[in-house]
């Protein structure tokens, strides 16, 4: 019983974080771009998100050895549980970006019989 509930509540969850996610690029971020609004984001074009992006990603490879080192200066026991709890949680978050990411991947082959054949 437990294991459904924590089921269902995990679905809520995801598809909570899905929409959420959704809303923000459709409604936030593409009419920045497109020049449309400005919702306060620091890029005003695509090469700039992307910019940030790959800054984003270098920086929370930083903050991973941070936590690492700091935990480290733990005592042992601590920063083991410290560990734990740590990487369990960016785990967690991590799994619904890859889950929803998954979903809205391009598929790399098309099959035949969902291609259009006539106008």
């Amino acid at each position: 019983m437990k294991s459904i509930i924590g089921k269902f509540i995990a679905s809520i969850r995801q598809k909570s974080f899905e929409a959420r996610i959704s809303r923000e690029i459709y409604q936030k971020i593409f009419p920045q771009l497109n020049g449309e609004a400005n919702h306060g984001y620091p890029f005003e074009s695509d090469d700039e998100m992307v910019k940030l992006h790959i800054r984003g990603n270098l920086a929370a490879h930083g903050t991973l050895r941070l936590i690492e080192r700091a935990a480290g200066k733990m005592p042992k026991a601590e920063g083991d549980a410290f560990r734990y709890i740590a990487y369990r949680d960016l785990n967690a978050r991590m799994e619904m970006y890859l889950k929803l990411a998954e979903q809205r991947e391009h598929p790399e082959n098309c099959d035949p019989q969902l291609v259009a054949t006539h106008a």
